[in-house]
């Protein structure tokens, strides 16, 4: 389909060594897109370069903590100079720790917020002017469906108040740099993943059942039965940056199999 022919299009996806990071660069590179992976290990970032590079596109690793101003900026300089130009940003690196508001540590506040608030706001801010200068571009952010009022989720402060925080850079950027640049945030549910198997290991052990118990209340909730895959994410990230998307901006668009909208009668 030409509507989702990225040939010619140089993507950089941040957290791209494993999960929906790594499902969005592959996707992208389906598509035609080179890809700058992203990881805060190179081993991962590596693996998933060679993986599109079976594909048939072209891709670099690069390892880099999106917290730290000058890594960012040394990473977009080495894209650059390997590729010329970014076309396509997606923020994805993120991390989620599950804990009572009064359990948390002023360190877990801040790894929160400055992966991935501070971490879009410092990749935004490196890679616009790039898209500005060629008078196109398209940025989306991983948001959460957590990120919506009345969503929230008990014992995840500091990853709700993150994905909050991004939503609202997502908005005043999509208005900043309008027309050329169009900005969206992606909000995932329940996505299969490791960081996600890690979160119902964590509720098992504080609710004293096994994370198997956990993982099926969690199934439960979802009106579609199904927990997402990291191509469900992908996939959404692919039409934000085709050309059937080229009125939306400002957006959170929610991919979340239906939740939050079974509620339990229990």
């Amino acid at each position: 389909m030409k509507e989702f022919d990225l040939s010619g299009k140089v993507a950089l996806v941040t957290g791209a060594g494993r999960g929906i990071g790594k499902g969005i660069a592959l996707k992208l590179a389906s598509y035609g897109a080179d890809i700058v992976v992203n990881d805060l290990f190179m081993q991962t970032a590596e693996s998933t370069a060679k993986e599109i590079e079976m594909l048939g596109r072209s891709a670099v690793a690069i390892k880099a903590d999106v917290s730290k101003s000058d890594q960012v900026s040394d990473m977009v300089d080495e894209a650059v100079k390997r590729f010329g130009h970014i076309d396509i940003l997606v923020n994805n690196a993120g991390i989620s720790l599950y804990r009572p508001i009064l359990d948390c540590s002023e360190d877990d506040w801040d790894r929160h917020i400055d992966i991935m608030a501070k971490g879009t706001f410092l990749c935004m801010k490196k890679v616009a002017p790039l898209m500005l200068e060629r008078k196109w571009g398209r940025i989306i952010n991983l948001g959460s469906y957590v990120a919506q009022i009345n969503c929230t989720t008990k014992y995840f402060a500091p990853y709700c108040a993150a994905k909050f925080a991004i939503i609202g850079l997502t908005q005043v950027a999509a208005q900043e740099w309008a027309p050329h640049i169009l900005v969206n945030a992606v909000g995932p549910g329940d996505v299969e993943t490791e960081m996600m198997e890690l979160e119902w290991q964590q509720e098992g052990a504080r609710r004293g059942i096994p994370a198997t118990d956990v993982k099926n209340e969690y199934r439960q909730r979802l009106i579609l039965e199904r927990f997402e895959k990291p191509e469900d994410i992908a996939g959404v990230v692919a039409f934000l940056c085709s050309p059937l998307a080229d009125q939306i901006t400002g957006s959170h668009l929610i991919v979340s199999g239906g939740l939050p909208y079974r509620i339990s009668a229990t």
